[in-house]
C-alpha cells in the first residue's frame, strides 16, 4: 500500500467510526443504510489484501531461511560424513573437497551453498556403497536431495511473489476507486441535512478531509535481520547516496528505522555492521509511495 493510500484508508476509517456515532441521525436517509454498509465491506477489503500483501512478504523470507538452514544442517553433516571416510581412507583430496564446518557452511552465499551442496551430492552418488557405515543410504540421499530440490524452488519465490503482490496493487487500485465513488454518494445523501444538522454535518466534513502533510509521510521503512536466525539486528548502519544527497540512519532495537521526505530517485545503499559482512544494494524512491527495505547480513568470518 502507498503512503497516499495509507491516508485515503485512515480518512475512511475516521469517516466509518464517525456516522457509526451518529446513527440516530442518518438511519432513516434514503438508501444510507445499504450505501454505509457497501463502504464498510469495501474498506475490509482493502484491509485484508493490506495484510496478504505484508503476509507475502514475510512469509517468503521465512520459508527460504527455514528450508536453508536445514540444507545448511544436512550439507554439514554429510560433509563431516564423507570427511571422516576420507580421513580412514587417507584420501587427502577428498578431506580437502569437503572440509567444511556447519558455521562455514552457513556463511555460504546463496549460490555457494546451492553449488556445493549439489556437488557433495553427487559425489556421495559415486561413493554410496563405502559410505553405509557412516550413516549415508539411500534413504538420506534421498532427503539431502529434497531438500536441495526445495532449497532451490525458494530462491525463485521471492519472483512469484512480486507477481502476486502487483496483482494485490491493481486489486487495490480497484477498491480505493469504489470507496471514493460510495463515499462520494454518501456526500450526497448527508447533503439532505446539511442545513437541519449543522453541527453534525461540520463534523462529517472535517473527518471526511485527507490529512496529507508532507511531515507525515514515510518515504521508506528499513529492516535488518540475521541471514541464518532471522533476528532483527540492531546498530546497522545505513548510508544512501543519490546524486549529491547523502542520508544516514542506524537501526533502533528492533532492527529498523523510516525516513520522511525522501527525495524521488535511485539511491545506493552501503550497509555496515560489525561483525558482519558489508552489503550495498540500490532502492528506488518513488513520489507519494513507501517503499520497504529489508536487509539481511551474514556473519564474517
Amino acid at each position: 500500500m502507498t503512503n497516499k493510500q495509507e491516508i485515503r484508508l485512515k480518512m475512511y476509517l475516521s469517516v466509518d467510526d464517525f456516522l457509526a456515532k451518529n446513527e440516530d441521525l442518518t438511519k432513516a436517509l434514503p438508501e444510507f443504510t445499504v450505501t454505509l454498509t457497501e463502504f464498510k465491506d469495501t474498506i475490509n477489503k482493502i484491509k485484508l489484501i493490506d495484510e496478504q500483501q505484508e503476509n507475502i512478504r514475510t512469509g517468503i523470507a521465512k520459508d527460504k531461511r527455514d528450508i536453508k538452514n536445514s540444507l545448511i544442517d544436512l550439507t554439514a553433516e554429510n560433509s563431516g560424513k564423507v570427511f571422516a571416510l576420507a580421513k580412514v581412507s587417507k584420501d587427502k583430496k577428498l578431506m580437502d573437497e569437503v572440509d567444511f564446518s556447519i558455521s562455514e557452511v552457513g556463511r555460504m552465499t546463496d549460490v555457494a551453498l546451492r553449488t556445493y551442496s549439489e556437488k557433495l551430492y553427487k559425489k556421495i552418488e559415486t561413493i554410496l556403497e563405502s559410505l553405509a557405515n557412516y550413516g549415508i543410504t539411500a534413504e538420506t540421499q534421498k532427503e539431502f536431495s529434497d531438500t536441495i530440490e526445495a532449497y532451490n524452488n525458494s530462491l525463485t519465490k521471492p519472483r512469484v511473489g512480486i507477481a502476486e503482490r502487483r496483482e494485490a496493487t491493481k486489486a487495490l487500485k480497484l477498491l480505493f476507486g469504489s470507496a471514493d465513488l460510495i463515499l462520494k454518494k454518501i456526500d450526497a445523501i448527508l447533503g439532505i441535512i446539511r442545513y437541519d444538522e449543522v453541527k453534525f454535518y461540520e463534523g462529517y466534513k472535517t473527518v471526511r478531509k485527507l490529512v496529507d502533510t508532507n511531515a507525515g509521510v514515510v518515504a521508506l521503512i528499513a529492516r535488518a535481520s540475521d541471514y541464518s536466525s532471522g533476528k532483527p539486528i540492531k546498530g546497522v548502519v545505513f548510508t544512501f547516496k543519490s546524486n549529491g544527497t547523502v542520508i544516514i540512519k542506524k537501526t533502533a532495537e528492533k532492527g529498523g528505522f523510516y525516513i520522511r521526505n525522501m527525495k524521488p530517485g535511485t539511491y545506493e545503499v552501503n550497509i555496515k555492521k560489525e561483525g558482519y559482512k558489508e552489503k550495498v544494494v540500490t532502492v528506488n524512491i518513488n513520489d507519494g509511495e513507501r517503499t520497504d527495505l529489508k536487509v539481511e547480513l551474514e556473519k564474517a568470518r
